[in-house]
């Protein structure tokens, strides 16, 4: 009887030790410090130890300090779903939650550490379930593993992460086959095209230069002509100076001949 009760102390002192054993991972694969919430699990989520500390019903943790923490599991490829999937890109060790009660009223908002902005636009931030966590496991400081004293949410860990509050929303129309149909006020009231009033200027620009071309060449031809006639009345006009002048000089001779003595006639 003694050696059956000697051996019943020795297998409950060695369920926590080898409990303590368990190794515990970050959700990159790397080891991690931490200890099981639920030492007696196949897999169970895992938060630092520490007189204070405390595992949440929502598989949180929660330091002796009161701050949330996403901390690590015994599941090393995290794909058991007692870990606690928040925050992953945080994946070399644990990080912790911010609340963002203080915006949304309610105490299942969070965003992850360093999300500038996270809570008020709502890009990022998520909801962890459920509503008012309880105490799932305490910190035994004497026996430096976690005690059981409450259960663990089962449910659906998590909501989808909010969008932004400014994202607009995609919508898809459907187009009717076009109609033979007058256009619209609206059309007619648009006016002329872009291309249209270009085509209009190109025109109005090469009618005003070929309007310009035939003023040109019409002067050109009348200056061509006057020069011409000027040209054509010279000659006339220098011939009957010579012939008037001939006709004077002539004149001149018979007057001299009709006015010499009669004796210079005579000899």
């Amino acid at each position: 009887m003694k050696t059956l009760a000697f051996l019943g102390t020795f297998l409950q002192l060695l369920v926590p030790c080898s409990a303590a054993l368990k190794q515990c991972y970050y959700p990159n694969g790397s080891p991690s410090s931490d200890f099981p919430c639920d030492p007696n699990a196949k897999q169970s989520a895992c938060c630092g130890g520490g007189l204070g500390a405390a595992c949440l019903s929502n598989k949180l943790c929660q330091s002796n300090d009161g701050n949330i923490i996403r901390g690590s599991c015994s599941d090393k490829n995290w794909n058991s779903p007692e870990c606690a999937n928040f925050c992953l890109s945080a994946d070399t060790g644990g990080t912790d939650l911010i609340s963002c009660s203080n915006v949304t009223n309610t105490d299942t908002s969070y965003c992850c550490d360093h999300t500038n902005g996270c809570c008020n636009s709502g890009a990022g931030r998520f909801n962890v379930l459920p509503k008012n966590p309880q105490v799932w496991a305490t910190w035994d400081n004497g026996a430096t593993v976690y005690k059981v004293v409450g259960t663990v949410f089962t449910g659906t860990p998590s909501t989808t992460s909010r969008a932004p509050t400014r994202a607009t929303t995609t919508t898809t129309t459907t187009r009717a086959a076009p109609t033979n149909s007058s256009p619209s006020q609206s059309d007619q009231s648009s006016g002329l095209s872009s291309g249209a009033k270009a085509g209009i200027g190109v025109g109005v620009a090469v009618g005003v230069i070929l309007i310009a071309v035939v003023a040109f060449l019409v002067w050109k031809l009348r200056q061509r002509k006057a020069s011409a006639g000027a040209t054509a009345q010279r000659p006339v006009q220098e011939l009957h100076g010579q012939q008037k002048t001939m006709a004077e000089l002539d004149a001149r001779g018979k007057l001299n001949q009709e006015l010499r003595p009669p004796a210079e006639l005579a000899g």
